[in-house]
């Protein structure tokens, strides 16, 4: 593998371990532990990915808010320990038959492992976006390459493994990852440069994590349809896709991220119809279809998630920590409504309500497609979000820069209020002093910002200013 300058470099090697070990470490999760889970407390296993999600949640909540005060140290520290200490109290809760201490044991190993998870994927945000295609792609791979020689070993090798690998992860992808966190830590909060800078960061609510929560639902399902006492079924159809998806990264023009996207979802579609059918008819080859299927779109789609949230990441390191980690928390919550409904179709006696089930999963994953993700694409997104840079006003004293603003205004037809905060702006103001000096909310400056932006045409607050700029010349 090489990266975009054709050299083997020794971060590229890191990257491609560290998101190995993670796909690795997951599918060992969900086949060899989750499994166990259900002679003592089934619940724990949904518990774990609920605690999960929410602490996702939080990092996602404190990078946006107060990144400077996030500290690796402390956070690593605390992750690891708690991650040791899990590991023993889900030991004896399996052994002992404890419900208690098996539930509490997952969900402090789902706590501890969220920064390890976030810190991965900050690695990546240092590499191209053809380094970081191929890191992806050949990850996937190596996880499946790997998979046979680990299903040899016992038991207690297994769990071995399955407590080792988050240590080695971190430490692999530390010093990489920490170059990010501290663009993170010494930028501006995010809550409070989105508002004069909205096209450098994606808000909650953005399409991308909507599709990324909607999508994960087909990976649960697919992790559960099937499954004896909660072991999902094994495939290595999926490689397949993925392969394509590595080579293509060697052609000289690489492939648009939709491209990804529209060959999973081509997949999930083929594998719910595989699902229906095999439900209608119980034909002994079609699970294994079905599964192959519902795997191979939703790998794929996982691969196009860690290209998304690395390269968004890399476009604008400042927000990558929020990014990434609530890029995760909408994957594990889909993940955690897939498998849930997964469940229940697995309980169902009665064919007709499994077929149902089933077509009304698929029902709604086109209706998203087609209502709230129509004109949305992964490259465009991607492409659309512009680097965070410091804001250069002019002097204070700058002559005319009051008429400066004045013009502008009334070029762009902007309202009186607007106009005062364009007057704010062009003097390399931010939202917060906004807020203050004209005692107004932070949501009311937002929708200002927006519409000034919109209809002066530009996208920053740098923009801005050098449009007022350039009124002078206009003038004279």
């Amino acid at each position: 593998m090489r990266n975009g300058k054709g050299v083997l470099t020794p971060a590229v090697l890191r990257c491609l371990v560290v998101v190995t070990i993670d796909l690795v470490s997951t599918w060992l999760v969900n086949t060899y532990l989750y499994p166990q889970y259900n002679s003592v407390l089934p619940q724990a296993r949904d518990a774990s990915s609920v605690v999960g999600v929410a602490v996702f949640i939080a990092l996602a909540l404190w990078a946006v808010r107060k990144p400077a005060s996030i500290n690796d140290r402390t956070l690593a520290t605390v992750s690891m320990v708690g991650f040791a200490f899990s590991f023993a109290l889900i030991v004896m809760g399996i052994y002992r038959m404890e419900p208690l201490l098996l539930l509490a044991g997952s969900c402090l190993r789902s706590m501890s492992t969220r920064w390890f998870v976030v810190m991965a994927g900050m690695s990546l945000c240092t590499l191209d976006k053809r380094a970081c295609m191929l890191t992806v792609a050949g990850a996937f791979l190596l996880s499946y390459a790997v998979r046979l020689p680990l299903a040899a070993l016992g038991e207690v090798p297994l769990m071995l493994v399955i407590m080792v690998l988050p240590f080695v992860m971190y430490a692999l992808c530390r010093s990489l990852a920490l170059q990010v966190l501290q663009d993170v830590r010494a930028a501006t909060p995010p809550a409070e440069a989105s508002i004069t800078q909205p096209a450098s960061y994606l808000p909650f609510a953005h399409n991308l994590f909507i599709a990324i929560f909607a999508f994960r639902i087909a990976y649960g399902l697919a992790l559960t349809f099937g499954s004896v006492e909660g072991n999902p079924p094994q495939t290595f159809l999926a490689a397949a896709p993925l392969l394509v998806v590595f080579a293509a990264a060697f052609l000289p023009r690489m492939p648009k991220a939709d491209v990804l996207y529209q060959a999973a979802a081509l997949f999930v579609v083929a594998g719910f119809l595989a699902v229906i059918v095999q439900t209608g008819h119980g034909e002994t080859w079609l699970p294994s279809a079905a599964n192959g299927l519902l795997y191979a779109g939703s790998e794929c789609f996982d691969a196009l998630v860690w290209l998304s949230l690395a390269s968004i990441g890399a476009r604008n390191r400042t927000n990558a920590l929020a990014v990434i980690a609530w890029g995760r928390a909408a994957s594990s919550a889909g993940l955690l409504l897939g498998a849930t409904i997964g469940h229940g179709v697995n309980a169902a006696d009665n064919s007709l309500v499994v077929a149902l089930s089933i077509a009304a999963v698929l029902l709604v994953f086109v209706a998203v497609n087609l209502t709230v993700l129509k004109g949305f694409g992964f490259q465009a997104t991607i492409d659309g979000v512009q680097s965070a840079q410091p804001v250069m006003a002019p002097p204070p004293a700058a002559v005319g820069l009051s008429d400066k603003c004045a013009v502008v205004a009334g070029e762009g037809r902007l309202t009186p209020r607007e106009t005062e905060i364009l007057a704010l702006l062009a003097h390399g103001r931010n939202g917060p002093f906004i807020q203050e000096n004209l005692v107004l909310s932070r949501n009311t400056v937002k929708t200002h910002v927006a519409n000034i932006y919109a209809k002066l045409g530009v996208h920053s607050q740098q923009e801005l200013i050098d449009l007022v700029e350039q009124v002078e010349v206009r003038a004279s």
